[in-house]
Parts: structure tokens; C-alpha cells; sequence
């Protein structure tokens, strides 16, 4: 992919407990690696009690960059800005659209949430180094070794239907099972940003090309494909490798059931009682709500079991 040829993701955040949130503060979201770059969206809290989303980038690069993209906003699954341009630099990282008074809070469904969505189309970028590939999904070798092809957002990933469905029972269902897509030779994957999937597809293959920027999506995919390889070289990036703190690990380990991190953590929380504490009431509360929406009952054996280790 040349330089400045036209590239497009999305970057999605949901921001709770608004009303609780501090005044002309801004808060960040989830920080998500694309183009070589990173990204977030944060939320200023104005003190009428009106909001406004920025989106922040930042590039490690020493020397100048810049990154000119055409965005548009969604607010709670309803447009709120479209085909505004602006130019990311090393001086101004930050996109600042209009700002949405309370008034306008229903008509984007907003009450003590919102949902921002981000959606960018890059135009030309200059002075970014973007990582290379460890593995190519699209060249001549992969092309004469494949029996399926895989479409996620524009990009395309010849791969064997044989070697996935071995690694992946969400793969096995869907070359094997009675599907509509079981007899095409080309699948489109909804959804899916294409660089974590060629992370996720580099790791099934046996390639470490994991790294603390994309190591929590990874593993959303690959709990969503039921990828047990990848949680597992997931894990030991995470056991050998990260510099993720406490408060990310222990939930992903309690999430993806990686058992080895979990005692890790245990350990770790033998030496910060209080902070494990905390991340542990945190886990338990957000557990909780997030079961209760969705109208499933909460797993006792999982909250219970650091429950007891708590109080060891």
C-alpha cells in the first residue's frame, strides 16, 4: 500500500456516567493503533453540562508528520458531522468539531451515556512509518496455497479453509457447516478492522507479531472466532512481554479465561492488596451491570473465586 493511498477506519467509544464526569476536564478513551499512528476519542464536559468529542492522534515519529483525513461523527448511531476535513500535525493533534448542548442530548439518545463513533477516510500522509507485515496475505504465495478468500473492510486475505477451521471452531462451522457461505470461494467478514485481523491471522500462523498497542482487540477477535491459539500466545505475550498494568490484565484474564495470568495477577495483588481490591470491586460492578442489561444471570463460580481470594 503506497503512502498516500486513500485508507479508511473507524474508532468507536461509549463514555458512561456523564452527569458524574468533571467540568472543562477531558477525558479519554481507549487508545487504538491504525496506520502506524494512534488514536483516540476523548470527551470534554463543558460546564453547562454540554459535551464535546475531540479525536486525538499521536505518531512516534521524531520529525514532522501529518495526516489529512475527511471525518465524520456519529452520535448514538445518528449522525452528527459529515465530510469535515482536517489536517493531524505534530502540533495539532487534535480534532475539535462543535460541541453538543444538552438540549440537542435526546435527539443523539444521550442520557448518563453516549456513544461517539468516529468514522475517518485518510487522503495523504506524509512522515509516517507504518510497520511492516510479518506475514502477506495477498501476495502470489499466499494466492496459489488458498481455497477461500477472506474480505474484511477493502482489503483481502487468501487463506486455507483447512488450517483455520483447525484453529478456529467458528471457521470450522462456517467452511463445513450448512451456511450460505460454506460452498463460496470469497467471505466477507463484517465488522472487522483488517489490521487486527492480519495480527490475528499472523498469530494462528505461529508468527509473535503481537504488541501492547493491538493486544486487547486481538483478543476480542479472538474470543469472538473462539481462536484458543491466539488467547494462548496472547497470554504469554502478556505473562513475558507487556508493560500493560494491573488493571488491564486481571479483567482480560478473568474474560478470556487465560489461567496462567490470572495467577500472575494474584501474585502481583499480594503486593498491592488495596489496588487489587479496587480492580476486583471495579471487575465485580461492571460484571454485574453489563449482565444485567444483557438479562443473564452473573456467574457466581468466576466472582466468587477472587471474592475468596480477597479475603485470604
Amino acid at each position: 500500500m503506497s503512502e498516500n493511498q486513500e485508507k479508511s477506519f473507524s474508532i468507536c467509544q461509549v463514555f458512561n456516567n456523564i452527569s458524574s464526569l468533571k467540568d472543562n476536564v477531558v477525558t479519554d478513551g481507549d487508545s487504538v493503533k491504525r496506520f502506524g499512528v494512534f488514536w483516540k476519542i476523548q470527551l470534554y464536559k463543558l460546564s453547562d453540562g454540554a459535551i464535546n468529542p475531540y479525536l486525538f492522534c499521536e505518531s512516534s515519529e521524531a520529525n514532522n508528520w501529518s495526516i489529512k483525513a475527511i471525518c465524520e461523527i456519529i452520535v448514538g448511531g445518528k449522525p452528527f458531522i459529515t465530510g469535515q476535513q482536517f489536517e493531524f500535525t505534530k502540533v495539532f493533534k487534535t480534532f475539535r468539531p462543535l460541541w453538543i448542548p444538552k438540549i440537542e442530548f435526546p435527539k443523539y439518545g444521550i442520557d448518563d451515556s453516549v456513544t461517539i463513533e468516529f468514522r475517518l477516510k485518510i487522503i495523504d500522509m506524509t512522515g509516517i512509518v507504518e510497520k511492516q507485515k510479518s506475514m502477506n496475505f495477498d501476495d502470489d504465495v499466499a494466492k496459489a496455497s488458498s481455497d477461500v478468500v477472506l474480505m474484511v473492510g477493502d482489503q483481502k486475505f487468501y487463506v486455507c479453509k483447512m488450517y483455520l477451521s483447525f484453529h478456529s471452531s467458528y471457521f470450522k462451522s462456517l467452511f463445513s457447516g450448512n451456511f450460505q457461505e460454506s460452498g463460496k470461494t470469497e467471505i466477507e467478514l463484517k465488522d472487522i478492522d483488517p489490521d487486527v485481523f492480519q495480527y490475528f491471522l499472523e498469530l494462528i500462523y505461529g508468527i509473535s507479531s503481537v504488541d501492547d498497542t493491538m493486544i486487547v482487540e486481538i483478543l476480542k477477535l479472538a474470543d469472538f472466532f473462539d481462536a484458543q491459539i491466539v488467547v494462548k500466545r496472547c497470554e504469554e505475550f502478556f505473562l513475558n512481554g507487556s508493560e500493560k498494568p494491573l488493571k488491564v490484565k486481571f479483567p482480560a484474564a478473568l474474560k478470556y479465561r487465560m489461567e496462567r495470568l490470572k495467577v500472575k495477577c494474584y501474585s502481583s495483588g499480594n503486593r498491592f492488596p488495596i489496588r487489587f481490591e479496587k480492580i476486583s470491586n471495579q471487575i465485580r460492578e461492571n460484571t454485574g451491570a453489563e449482565m444485567a442489561r444483557s438479562g443473564r444471570k452473573i456467574s457466581r463460580i468466576r466472582l466468587d473465586f477472587h471474592q475468596i481470594w480477597l479475603e485470604k
